[in-house]
């Protein structure tokens, strides 16, 4: 169970917004993407205060830079590939 107590609530973010907590070699990061809710990523070997800049497209079709946790950016960057490995494996 993550401190909820100590992070921000669902209602406070905004997009781009960040929030995280680090406890040794563990941190929880939270972002707001385009969504309704902030993601969560629990992570054993990020930072939780380091950073990325990722490019998301705004309602006008324009690219723009916003901050993501590094942990999320990774999570985003490599999701595909464990897809693809768990379609691989079942086959």
């Amino acid at each position: 169970m993550y401190p909820k107590d100590i992070m921000k609530k669902d209602k406070d973010f905004k997009m781009g917004d960040t929030d995280f907590v680090q406890s040794g070699d563990v941190s929880i990061s939270r972002w707001k993407d385009r969504g309704k809710k902030p993601v969560t990523v629990v992570s054993n070997m990020h930072n939780a205060s380091a950073t990325e800049i990722v490019l998301r497209t705004n309602y006008r079709g324009q690219r723009t830079p916003i901050l993501c946790p590094s942990s999320i950016a990774d999570y985003n960057r490599y999701m595909g590939a464990v897809d693809r490995f768990d379609q691989y494996m079942s086959a």
